[in-house]
Order: structure tokens, then C-alpha cells, then sequence
């Protein structure tokens, strides 16, 4: 074998066995505390037909027969402590100030998805309506890619660390206000071999976001029974 294919086989070889340990470790972030957001956690459950961690949905509603979409402004007044971030001191910015950018990215990147999607049931509006599936998500973690961790973890081993986002929502009925759904997620940004937004402090949250708000207009679509896939959690992409 040439030596150009040899190296070839081994770099392959190597990207399947970490593929492959990922996903036999289950590398999934373990779901985030309660963070105050939504209405009544009790009544959230582990769904495995849907993306996110807890999630419920008022038995008999169908959430394709909304003909509007209100997204409120994203909440970021309910974000868990974290103690460390205040010793971070090359950190750009502090954590209310993150969430506030990542609130606004939320809200765009939510906006565009329902807007593009071709099936078009919803119209996006400004103000609710009594035809308005409003939405309501606050942004509760953000623990930002550490650049010197990465460092010191690629010449290790070869891997990336990586942040965590998470998020909880409500959804209501635009008639009469009626609580019709809840969720919530916590999602490591995706893991690759070497990733250029590793080495930047939220680029991982901007990509969880952008999965996200697929996911969530993915099930206001979503017919009775079908599957949505979760986020994985390995990437070979560069970026």
C-alpha cells in the first residue's frame, strides 16, 4: 500500500473510533436544572419522539391548526448561576451580556426557520393575535468553549472541549392564553476532531440555536407519531 493511502486508511480509521466512542459513551449534556422559566415542570416528561430533554404538550392540541406565530423577545432573567465565570477575566463580556447577544441570534434564527419553511401554515407576526401560537423561550445556561481548555485538550488528545447552551419554553394558545406546551434542552456544542469555532467563546451556542429552531418549528409541523431526531453530537465539519 502506498504510503499516502496508509495514512489515508489511519486518519479514517481514527475519525470511525472516535465516532464510534462518542456514540457508545452517549455524550449527551445531562439536562440543566430547573431554571424558573417554564410554568409547571412537574409536568414535563422524557419523550423520545422529540429533541429535547422534558417535554410536554397539552393532550388533543394540534398545533397545526394555528394560523400565526408570535415569538416573543427571549428571555435571559432566568439564567443559572455560575460561579466561575466571574474568574474568567479574558472572558469578552459577561454572561448577561452573552445571553442578551444569544437571545437576539435566538429570536432571528427562529423568525427565518418558520419563514422558510415551505409548507407556510404559519404566518410570522409582531403582536399576537387570537389565531397566534405563541412561543415563549428564555436562554437559562451558557458556558462558553474555554479557548485555553481546548488548547492544552487538542494537543493532548486530539479532541476539542466544548460549551454548553440550554433553553426553556412555553408555548400558549394566542386565544385565551391557555399554557399548551413546555420544554426544555441542554445541548453540548457539537464535538469534531478539529473545528475553527472551538477556539471562539459561543460560536458553539449560535450552532445549537440554529438546531434548535429547526427543531422547534419541525414539531409545531410535526404529524401525530413521527419522530424528531436529537442534535448529534459528533461533526466532521470544519466550521
Amino acid at each position: 500500500m502506498k504510503p499516502c493511502s496508509v495514512l489515508v486508511a489511519r486518519f479514517a480509521s481514527f475519525i470511525l473510533g472516535v465516532a464510534g466512542c462518542l456514540y457508545l459513551s452517549g455524550c449527551r449534556a445531562d439536562p440543566a436544572p430547573d431554571a424558573g422559566f417554564v410554568t409547571d415542570p412537574s409536568l414535563m416528561t422524557q419523550e423520545g419522539d422529540l429533541p429535547f430533554d422534558d417535554v410536554w404538550l397539552k393532550p388533543g392540541v394540534d398545533l397545526r391548526a394555528f394560523k400565526t406565530v408570535y415569538i416573543a423577545p427571549i428571555d435571559t432573567t432566568h439564567l443559572l448561576k455560575q460561579d466561575w465565570w466571574d474568574k474568567v477575566s479574558f472572558a469578552p463580556g459577561d454572561q448577561q451580556k452573552q445571553a442578551q447577544i444569544l437571545a437576539t441570534y435566538f429570536h432571528d434564527r427562529l423568525t427565518d426557520a418558520f419563514k422558510a419553511d415551505d409548507r407556510k401554515i404559519y404566518q410570522v407576526v409582531d403582536q399576537p393575535d387570537r389565531d397566534s401560537l405563541i412561543i415563549e423561550l428564555a436562554i437559562v445556561e451558557v458556558v462558553p468553549t474555554k479557548t485555553w481548555l481546548n488548547v492544552i485538550g487538542y494537543a493532548a488528545i486530539g479532541g476539542i472541549s466544548e460549551g454548553t447552551t440550554a433553553f426553556e419554553g412555553r408555548l400558549k394558545d394566542g386565544k385565551n392564553q391557555e399554557l399548551i406546551g413546555e420544554m426544555k434542552d441542554r445541548e453540548f456544542g457539537q464535538m469534531s476532531l478539529l473545528n475553527i469555532s472551538d477556539f471562539s467563546w459561543c460560536r458553539h451556542s449560535e450552532h445549537t440555536i440554529k438546531i434548535w429552531s429547526r427543531d422547534l418549528v419541525k414539531m409545531c409541523y410535526r404529524s401525530p407519531g413521527k419522530t424528531i431526531s436529537s442534535m448529534a453530537t459528533f461533526t466532521l465539519r470544519p466550521w
